[in-house]
């Protein structure tokens, strides 16, 4: 059973300062404890609670490998959004918080867990019985200067947590970057609520403060540690989806697989997302990225083999559902591993092995893999661009290779399944769709592949339209798409990666009009370099486009699980009209 300590709890009992967030977060632990919180919570209305509770907030370690055996000190663990998580992952867990609310809530929330130790109270001040393997900061570093401008304030409270560090162990700090892309966009700064307040060095001054890069690494240093190694967590340590390091920094694509949010954007002036190309391009990622993750020792790397990672990259899937969530890392070794985040998705990850050995049967060209222990799968790192990124150069240099390039996109789509006869199509029955569709056309009979007649309804004659939807699939692998394909410019070889979702018995060209939707969503000026009309009407889709439009949309629903991550969404619709108003208004001077 975890056990409560309260000796160094220097609040009373029953904290008086309780804010109604937290007594309702604190409502949902004790009436359902230790699990996973997100589809209990997905109508809950608070943001606060929401953040307190998701599992999304995992994240930030869900990709780690902790070693074997370790013991990890977690400081401010808030209500246990990560405890459970280190609890899984380490011997040995020793969780603090400063409020005496907070630490009794974590201690309920993990009552049966046999590894927990939970403390109430500064962990400055607490006597532990022993040292860790471990130290985890998360967020809490940005206020124990004070809102100082100054390293040492932040750094003496390092220093007051080193001791219990055992030789050789490691240190992880979390904190903002007051630089961050976000914060010049117009995101008001998280310590004091205005925008730009980081930028401009805190005019007003703050009781706490976030940290540039160079600033946070002076820090460290001045903490005395030899050794630290810097993590990019997007779009941040908080929700993070994708983790970068010095060694492997973001590509092209980045704004393909990144969803941006924002706990305010009523202050935009840019949209973040639309400016990582040019961040990329000009190679200061590091400098803009929204937070730090801080790896930290206190011995050179060299000579911590014991516990050190290699870990370049990871990514994050947490909102997929326990039985879809992985992390996939690369390591320093040349391998990449894909890890089912919860053991519901370990039979997943199963499916997903077999329907790559299926897709190479069919002579699809995919990257090599080995299924593993713990249904973890590994493959070999694969250093050639994606074809998402060679289709954005080539298209508007070279559209007979973009044609040809479609085309083969297309002769793999078909080639990876077995065909079944038109009338099992499965997609009109999963949008509702009568196959006779009133007033539901694109092209006139004869200019696509659907027929169009008349027939009576209610006494009255209709214009009805029955579209084509040209070859069923068996089995449609939805993502033969150019975002998970490896492309060798040199030698045109195709290689195909995370293939895990199948619909039976769809549209080949569902998966086709994918692949254009998103060359076409993620290329700048690709209407300009060839317009979609002409692919549409190449590939017989002028009278389905709407459709399978349609259908994309119920299936990020599904994915993506909007309905579960609501309150997540809502921060990351960005209002243009809005960013163009509030340019707008300072333009003119305005305080409206």
């Amino acid at each position: 059973m975890a056990a409560l300590h309260t000796e160094f709890s220097t609040q009373a009992i029953n904290d008086n300062n309780v804010s109604a967030s937290d007594k309702r977060t604190f409502s949902y632990i004790s009436q359902y404890g230790d699990i996973i919180y997100d589809a209990v919570i997905a109508q809950e209305p608070d943001w606060q609670v929401f953040h307190n509770l998701s599992g999304l907030r995992q994240g930030i370690f869900s990709w780690y490998d902790f070693s074997p055996g370790a013991s990890v000190l977690e400081v401010g663990a808030g209500f246990g959004a990560l405890t459970g998580l280190l609890c899984r992952r380490c011997a040995c867990v020793t969780a603090t918080d400063r409020s005496f609310f907070r630490a009794q809530a974590v201690a309920r929330r993990y009552e049966h867990r046999e590894n927990l130790q939970v403390y109430a109270g500064d962990a400055q001040t607490i006597e532990f019985p022993e040292s860790f393997d471990y130290i985890i900061v998360i967020g809490l570093l940005e206020r124990a200067g004070g809102g100082s401008s100054e390293a040492e304030p932040y750094a003496a409270y390092l220093r007051s947590l080193q001791r219990w560090l055992k030789p050789g162990g490691c240190f992880f700090i979390a904190v903002e970057n007051r630089f961050g892309l976000r914060y010049f966009c117009g995101e008001p700064e998280p310590h004091t609520g205005m925008a730009f307040d980081g930028i401009n060095r805190y005019p007003r001054g703050t009781s706490g403060r976030s940290f540039s890069r160079r600033e946070i690494a002076d820090v460290v240093r001045a903490a005395g540690f030899g050794y630290h190694r810097f993590y990019y967590p997007l779009p941040d340590y908080k929700l993070p989806q994708l983790i970068y390091t010095d060694e492997y920094l973001p590509e092209k694509n980045l704004k393909e697989r990144l969803i941006p949010y924002y706990r305010n954007s009523s202050s935009l002036v840019a949209s973040e997302r639309e400016l990582y190309d040019d961040i990329v391009a000009n190679s200061v990622f590091p400098f803009f990225a929204n937070s730090f993750l801080v790896e930290c020792r206190m011995e050179e790397f060299k000579t911590c083999d014991k516990i050190a990672s290699d870990i370049l990259y990871a990514a994050v899937s947490s909102d997929r559902g326990e039985a879809r969530s992985y992390a996939t890392v690369i390591h320093g070794n040349g391998i990449v591993r894909k890890t089912p985040l919860h053991e519901e998705g370990r039979s997943n990850a199963r499916k997903l092995y077999r329907n790559l050995q299926d897709l190479q049967n069919h002579g699809i060209p995919v990257v090599e893999h080995r299924l593993l222990k713990g249904d973890v799968l590994e493959m070999p790192y694969i250093s050639w661009p994606t074809l998402s990124n060679y289709i954005k150069e080539i298209m508007g240099q070279d559209q007979e290779e973009f044609l040809r390039l479609i085309d083969r996109i297309y002769a793999y789509i078909l080639q990876s399944s077995e065909q079944v006869p038109e009338g099992e199509n499965a997609l009109p029955a999963a949008l509702g769709l009568r196959d006779e569709i009133p007033g539901s056309r694109m092209a006139q009979p004869g200019e696509g592949m659907g027929t169009s007649r008349e027939r009576e309804s209610g006494g009255d004659r209709e214009s009805v339209y029955t579209p084509r939807f040209g070859p069923i699939l068996k089995k449609a692998y939805m993502e033969l798409i150019p975002l998970n394909c490896f492309y060798h410019a040199d030698t045109g070889d195709f290689l195909y990666f995370d293939q895990e979702f199948v619909r039976e018995n769809y549209p080949a060209r569902y998966v086709l009009f994918r692949a254009i939707h998103y060359i076409y969503c993620f290329t700048p000026n690709a209407e300009r370099y060839y317009p979609r009309k002409e692919l549409l009407r190449k590939y017989d889709m002028e009278d389905t486009w709407d459709i399978y439009l349609r259908e994309e949309t119920r299936f990020l629903d599904e994915v993506r699980n909007h309905k579960m991550y609501r309150q997540f969404y809502a921060k990351t619709k960005v209002d243009r009209g809005r960013i163009q108003e509030n340019i707008r208004k300072m333009e003119d001077g305005s305080n409206a």
